[in-house]
């Protein structure tokens, strides 16, 4: 039980991490029809930001790689009449998040070459991280969510073969019982989440956040948020079989319209509006805030908003589970 529950997902979560392909690297075409030494200076530039690779080609191709996806901006570098500073344009199909930082550049670069000066830039010393958890961050919310399934099985199983009803001959209340279970369910998963966490520090894994705990932190609310949704529909399902459905046909659905798999803020407009309502929208943007600002009392509306989700499936799992086994009672009697 205790391997299903808190080694088995580390275990996944760990192997994910090093299988699933991922680069931070972005593509950039140059085409530079200039012979300035400012256009050269701009394209030396625009190699020297992190994160970006530059491929020169020429203009007429430029459309032909952003279309085909081997590229996500153009810059294209011409020679201005009379004047030593050459013209820049860029092209880009749909949002591009570099966009920005590519103009900047090139707008540094100008202006420095036109000024004839260099820009002085420091930087404080910081140890290079190690796998991102961008490698596996999509598959762990989905998974950490469907790993309340056993917890679900469970509850079906106890109530099929009576075992639910012989406990509570002690005299302990149905829903102390339930929770007592959830809590010790949810004790294991929690575990579990602290274990890849410290394996994550220990192997020196990039979590993208100046405070890491705030990434352990949406763990466990993902956590919580999964005892609860197996809690509920176990109240509803009579085979440990269906439960097979909630992970298919209800979060992996959900997943996909909350961006958890895709890229949220290049999703159609409609899709967002409607991917904003599901609780792996709040966790993911939870873990974004975090990131973007570097506190984890950021993401208290988003981690309340679960919570309180998560609070509203399990009081509702429990009533309708012992409402149900009440009508089943009366109707056996009659």
């Amino acid at each position: 039980m205790i391997y299903l529950i808190t080694i088995q997902p580390i275990m996944i979560f760990l192997l994910m991490s090093f299988l699933l392909p991922y680069t931070t690297m972005h593509n950039v075409v140059v085409s530079n029809d200039s012979t300035s030494k400012a256009a050269i200076r701009i394209v030396d530039d625009l190699r020297k930001l992190e994160g970006i690779k530059v491929q020169e080609t020429s203009e007429d191709k430029i459309t032909e790689k952003l279309s085909g996806g081997n590229a996500e901006l153009g810059v294209v570098i011409k020679d201005t009449y009379g004047s030593e500073v050459p013209s820049v344009s860029f092209i880009v199909i749909g949002e591009s998040e570099i966009e920005s930082t590519i103009e900047l550049c090139v707008t540094e670069s100008l202006r420095t070459w036109t000024e004839k000066t260099e820009s002085v830039v420091s930087v404080n010393d910081a140890k290079k991280k190690w796998l991102s958890i961008s490698n596996s961050l999509a598959f762990m919310i989905f998974k950490t969510l469907t790993a309340g399934n056993l917890l679900g099985a469970l509850i079906i199983e106890e109530r099929k073969n009576r075992m639910k009803d012989r406990i509570l001959l002690s005299g302990t209340s149905k829903a102390s019982y339930r929770l007592g279970m959830s809590i010790v369910y949810l004790i294991f998963m929690m575990l579990g989440s602290v274990i890849y966490y410290l394996v994550g520090l220990i192997l020196n894994f990039d979590f993208g956040m100046r405070n890491s705990l705030g990434f352990l932190l949406m763990l466990f609310v993902s956590n919580v948020l999964s005892v609860s949704i197996y809690v509920f529909f176990a109240a509803f399902l009579k085979k440990e079989e269906s439960l097979g459905f909630v992970g298919t046909f209800v979060l992996m659905p959900m997943a996909l319209f909350a961006g958890v798999l895709f890229p949220y803020r290049f999703m159609p407009k409609a899709m967002q509006i409607i991917g904003a309502c599901f609780p792996q929208r709040w966790i993911g943007l939870g873990i974004e805030k975090i990131q973007t600002t570097g506190s984890v009392l950021s993401c208290w509306k988003e981690a309340l908003m679960v919570l309180g989700l998560s609070v509203i499936l399990f009081i509702i799992g429990i009533n309708c589970e012992n409402s149900q086994k009440n009508k089943w009672r009366i109707k056996t009697n009659e």
